[in-house]
């Protein structure tokens, strides 16, 4: 791959296209692509985003940009229903794995009622671009595959960036180039690697 603080300016660069941004030209396609990258550049990712927002504002002061960062959702809900400790309390008595489905459950992820999709249908005010970080952080909890899947009835009508510390090639994900995360064919590459 090229160099990541190449590709991110390139992808600066592309969402200064109207027709990017604008969702136009994608053959009646959802407007989703994935940014994927090395998995040890994760931090310089991180550290870019929020200069790229302030670099695009700076280029088109109209351009809005929510970011999402799925561990920060999934920390959310937890600290809202005061699951934290009794969460360290399972994992303690059971195991890691046990743990990750009781969470899986109560976020209701892949169901009609996934808190996380909710929480982006609620947060999201319809006239941004979506960034989605911290798919890594999130893993194994939210599935990259599952949650654009879930999100495409809701973001439709501007475009989704998904940071994503892996390979994303044929539409398949491999989230740290190790885990197949499953067949997305409906999203674009952001950039070329």
């Amino acid at each position: 791959m090229r160099p990541v603080t190449e590709r991110l300016e390139e992808l600066k660069s592309r969402l200064l296209n109207k027709e990017l941004l604008d969702n136009t030209k994608l053959g009646n396609e959802v407007g989703f692509f994935i940014f994927d990258h090395e998995p040890v550049d994760e931090l310089i990712v991180r550290e870019r985003i929020p200069l790229m927002i302030q670099e695009l504002k700076l280029s088109n002061p109209n351009i809005s940009i929510q970011v999402f960062d799925l561990y920060d959702l999934i920390l959310e809900f937890f600290e809202k229903k005061n699951y934290l400790e009794k969460n360290f309390q399972i994992e303690s008595r059971k195991n890691s794995e046990f743990l990750f489905q009781k969470m899986q459950q109560a976020l209701r992820i892949a169901t009609d009622q996934d808190w996380i999709v909710q929480s982006f249908d609620e947060k999201w005010d319809k006239e941004s671009i979506v960034f989605i970080t911290g798919v890594g952080k999130a893993f194994p909890l939210v599935r990259s595959h599952v949650l654009l899947n879930n999100l495409q009835p809701i973001i439709e009508k501007r475009p989704l960036i998904l940071f994503y510390p892996g390979v994303y090639t044929n539409g398949q994900l491999h989230l740290f180039k190790e885990f197949l995360d499953d067949h997305y064919y409906r999203a674009f590459r952001a950039v070329e690697s």
